[in-house]
């Protein structure tokens, strides 16, 4: 699940702390700094610790989870390209950590290519009689 599918399954007043809390766009948009109060007024919070408890739950931990994951991706693109450009340069350390980077993502699109292949594909019948 995607960090935006579950922050659709997210309380509205949860939604927009946690996108207020870790600057996040909202559909398309880009963030707007404003202060906590700003959030607690309109969503009718009268305490930071409504806020402060929902942090302690499994569903913000999952929320925080899924946006490090997200963020990885992007991290992991910059220290490749990063590292490519070292070895192009003749680093040998930089050659072995760009071979080993390949290696890994060819590993895991081939991972996801059967992942997304092994789901049972179910026939649709539309009851026509031909």
């Amino acid at each position: 699940m995607t960090l935006d599918e579950q922050l659709a399954r997210t309380n509205l007043k949860y939604k927009r702390y946690f996108r207020w809390k870790f600057k996040l766009s909202t559909r398309g948009r880009a963030y707007k700094e404003r202060p906590l109060e700003e959030i607690m007024k309109i969503d009718l919070i009268k305490t930071r610790e409504t806020y402060y408890a929902w942090e302690k739950t499994e569903e913000y931990q999952n929320l925080v989870n899924l946006l490090i994951m997200s963020n990885a991706g992007n991290d992991l693109l910059e220290i490749y390209n990063v590292m490519l450009d070292k070895a192009k340069k003749g680093d040998a350390k930089a050659v072995d950590t760009v071979i080993k980077l390949q290696k890994s993502i060819a590993s895991s699109i081939k991972q996801n290519s059967k992942d997304n292949n092994s789901a049972p594909v179910e026939d649709e019948e539309d009851d026509l009689e031909l």
